[in-house]
């Protein structure tokens, strides 16, 4: 018995350390990717191309960016809000998802984590708004994060995200105008 308690806990460190290298190596060449994906739209999203737009925002979004390891979200909103102002449903969503404290995707583990043990900022009826106009654009995932989301609002949150929805470019957009104490 002893010896399978001990080959049990072997094989349990062995996956343990594996599955955090795996992790490292998924964190490299997703950076890579998201770098590749915003040279390579970064002109036409200049130029005004919407589908560019939330490329370069997804390139900037959610993963670890830049030299100092941290969340590039103002870059991210930067792009996605001038997406999403041209009806971009995924840069909606993306912003919905954003402003509902749901900052980390994608195999970033140790960011998951640190976005689980901290509070997060939160504009419910700002990220509700922009989730009912992706679901209104055609993106299939906002209504359900919409519906989530609805779920630990207050009536008076989805009235104002009701209100905010019938002029959403008065909204502020950008990570620092929503959450200006946040600034990054």
């Amino acid at each position: 018995m002893e010896k399978i308690l001990r080959r049990g806990l072997g094989l349990l460190f062995v996956t343990t350390a594996l599955s955090g290298c795996a992790t490292a190596v998924i964190q490299g060449a997703t950076r890579v990717t998201h770098q590749v994906s915003i040279a390579s739209n970064e002109d036409a999203a200049q130029a005004g191309d919407a589908s560019a737009q939330y490329k370069v925002g997804a390139g900037h979004c959610c993963s670890i960016a830049g030299s100092s390891g941290v969340l590039n979200n103002q870059a991210a909103t930067h792009w996605f809000c001038k997406a999403a102002a041209q009806n971009n449903a995924d840069a909606q969503y993306e912003l919905g998802r954003i402003y509902s404290g749901d900052l980390v995707r994608g195999p970033n583990g140790p960011a998951k984590l640190a976005s689980k043990l901290t509070e997060q900022p939160k504009n419910k009826s700002l990220a509700l708004m922009w989730l009912n106009l992706a679901t209104a654009n055609g993106n299939q995932d906002a209504a359900k994060k919409a519906a989530e989301l609805s779920k630990s609002m207050a009536p008076s949150e989805i009235a104002d995200a009701a209100a905010k929805q019938a002029k959403p470019q008065a909204q502020p957009c950008e990570w620092n105008a929503v959450y200006p104490d946040h600034k990054i």
